[in-house]
C-alpha cells in the first residue's frame, strides 16, 4: 500500500499507474473535490453552468495525455480546433497565427522577423537542453532573435510570466516552451491544432478516480493530513484530521512549501533540502463570462506593460459555447510573486482594475455583456528554476524510509501542463513500482 498525498491531476495520474503496476493505493485530498488547480467551478446565477476554474489546453501533440485518453476510454470524446493567436501592442490588436500575419507585424524589421524565425528553428535543433541551463533567457534571445526583437516581443512576455523579474530565469524557459507549442502546428505551419474535452480536464479527473476505485484504490476526500509519523527513519503512520492511521510508504505530491510542514521535527534535514529550491510564483486570474464573443482569438498576448494581466485567454475559441450554457470565457491571468501587490489585493479592487483595462482595450465591451465574474487565487503555481540550480531540484527519494516527494517543482526543463505532469507522474510510478509491488499485478494491469 501507497499513501499518496494530494488529489490533483498529478496524484490521480500516479494512483491510478500505480494501479496498473499492481500497486495498492490511498488518495488524501483536503479539498471536498477532486482536481485541483484543473477542478471546476460553478456559476449558480447562470443556471448551474460550470466551466474550467482556470485555463487549460490540450494540444494534438501530447502523447501520455492521448494514451491515457485511449486507456481510459475518452479519446473518442475529444474535439480539435485550429486556434489563432494575436498580439495587443500600442492599442491595436495583430493577428499572428500564419506566416503572412508574421510577417506583417508592424513592430518588428524584416531582418527581426527572419532572426525570429530563426530562433524557432534553432530551438526544435536543439537536443541537449543543459548547455542552456547557465545562460539568461535575455541573453540567449537577445542573441538569437536581436534586441529590438526582445524589446517588443519577448521581454513584453516575459515580463508579464515572471511578475517582472526574469534577470535569474535560464534560456531553457523558452526552449521548452517553443518545443510544445510548435509541435502543435500542422504539416504545412499554417494552423495550430488544439484539442479539448467537452467537460474539461474533469472528465480525465472523473474517469481517473472512477478507475482507482474500481480497482480497490481508495480516494479519500475532506481529509487534513497534519503530519507524517516517522519512527526510527521509517514512515509509521499518518496524523489525519486529528487521527493516527498507520502507514509505511507515503508520497506527497503536494508543493514544497506545504510538503514541508507536513514533516516532524525529526525529519528537518529532509526540510531544509527541500527548502532550497522552493520558489513559486502564483496566480490572480479574473474570469469574465460574456453574453458575446470579446475577440476572434484564443491567446491574445499583450506587450504593453501598464496593463496587469499577462493575456487575454478566450477559450471559447477552442471550447464550442454550447458546453458552457452557450456563454463565452475570457481568462484574465496574472502571475505573482509573494511580494506583488495584485496578491495581496481585494476581490473589488482587483476586478476594477482588471475591468478597467479590458474596456480600454476593448471600448465596446458593455455592462450588459458581462453575465458573471470569478476571480481565482493559488499561491504556489509556477516553480521557479533559477539560472544553474539544477541540482537543487529534490529527489524522488529521501534517506527516510518509505517518504517521497513528487511535485511539478521537480518537472524540468519542460513547462508545466497536463501533459507534462501525466508523463512525470508515469516516470515516478515506474521509480516507485519496484520498491512496493508485492504479489501479483493486478486485473488493470493485465488487462492494459
Amino acid at each position: 500500500m501507497i499513501d499518496i498525498i494530494g488529489g490533483g491531476i498529478l496524484g490521480l495520474t500516479l494512483a491510478y499507474e500505480l494501479i496498473k503496476r499492481g500497486t495498492s493505493v490511498r488518495v488524501w485530498e483536503r479539498a471536498p473535490t477532486l482536481g485541483g488547480l484543473m477542478g471546476r467551478t460553478r456559476f449558480t446565477e447562470l443556471g448551474g453552468m460550470e466551466c474550467d476554474r482556470y485555463y487549460h489546453a490540450i494540444l494534438s501533440s501530447d502523447r501520455t495525455l492521448m494514451s491515457l485518453f485511449d486507456e481510459l476510454g475518452l479519446r473518442h470524446r475529444l474535439r480539435y480546433t485550429a486556434t489563432k493567436m494575436g498580439f495587443y501592442h500600442n492599442g491595436t490588436i495583430y493577428p499572428m497565427s500564419t506566416p503572412l500575419e508574421f510577417l506583417r507585424f508592424p513592430p518588428l524589421r524584416l531582418i527581426d522577423r527572419l532572426r525570429l524565425a530563426y530562433t524557432i528553428l534553432a530551438c526544435r535543433r536543439i537536443t541537449d537542453w543543459r548547455q542552456l541551463e547557465q545562460i539568461p533567457v535575455a541573453e540567449w534571445l537577445t542573441r538569437l532573435s536581436g534586441a529590438r526583437t526582445v524589446r517588443h516581443v519577448w521581454a513584453p512576455l516575459l515580463r508579464a510570466k515572471f511578475d517582472g523579474d526574469y534577470s535569474r530565469i535560464p534560456a531553457t524557459y523558452i526552449w521548452s516552451r517553443l518545443m510544445r507549442t510548435t509541435d502543435t502546428r500542422t504539416k504545412g505551419g499554417s494552423q495550430e491544432l488544439m484539442c479539448y474535452l467537452p467537460h474539461g480536464y474533469q472528465e480525465l479527473i472523473d474517469a481517473l478516480a472512477a478507475t482507482i476505485r474500481q480497482h480497490g484504490g481508495q480516494i479519500e476526500l475532506n481529509t487534513a493530513i497534519d503530519t507524517i509519523q516517522i519512527v526510527d527513519g521509517h514512515v509509521s503512520g499518518l496524523v489525519v484530521n486529528g487521527y493516527e492511521i498507520p502507514a509505511t510508504n507515503v508520497v506527497i505530491t503536494a508543493q514544497t512549501p506545504i510538503a514541508r510542514r507536513l514533516l516532524p521535527s525529526v525529519a528537518t534535514a529532509v526540510a531544509q533540502r527541500w527548502g532550497q529550491l522552493d520558489e513559486f510564483l502564483g496566480i490572480v486570474c479574473v474570469l469574465l463570462v460574456l453574453r458575446r464573443r470579446l475577440t476572434p482569438y484564443y491567446t491574445l498576448n499583450i506587450t504593453d506593460e501598464r496593463i496587469p494581466f499577462t493575456g487575454v485567454i478566450e477559450t471559447t475559441n477552442l471550447i464550442d459555447p454550447q458546453y458552457v450554457g452557450g456563454y463565452h470565457l475570457v481568462y484574465l491571468p496574472k502571475y505573482v510573486a509573494a511580494t506583488s501587490p495584485f496578491a495581496r489585493m481585494a476581490d473589488d479592487e482587483l476586478r476594477t482594475v482588471f475591468l478597467g483595462h479590458v474596456r480600454q482595450m476593448f471600448p465596446d465591451l458593455r455592462d450588459e455583456d458581462i453575465a458573471a465574474i470569478r476571480i481565482g487565487r493559488e499561491r504556489y503555481v509556477e516553480p521557479i528554476h533559477p539560472i544553474g540550480a539544477t541540482d537543487l531540484i529534490p529527489p524522488l527519494t529521501t534517506e527516510i524510509d518509505g517518504l517521497f516527494l513528487a511535485n511539478t517543482g521537480q518537472i524540468y526543463p519542460q513547462l508545466t501542463n497536463g501533459e507534462s505532469v501525466c508523463t512525470f507522474a508515469r516516470s515516478v510510478a515506474d521509480q516507485l513500482s519496484p520498491r512496493l509491488v508485492q504479489g501479483t499485478p493486478s486485473a488493470l494491469l493485465t488487462r492494459m
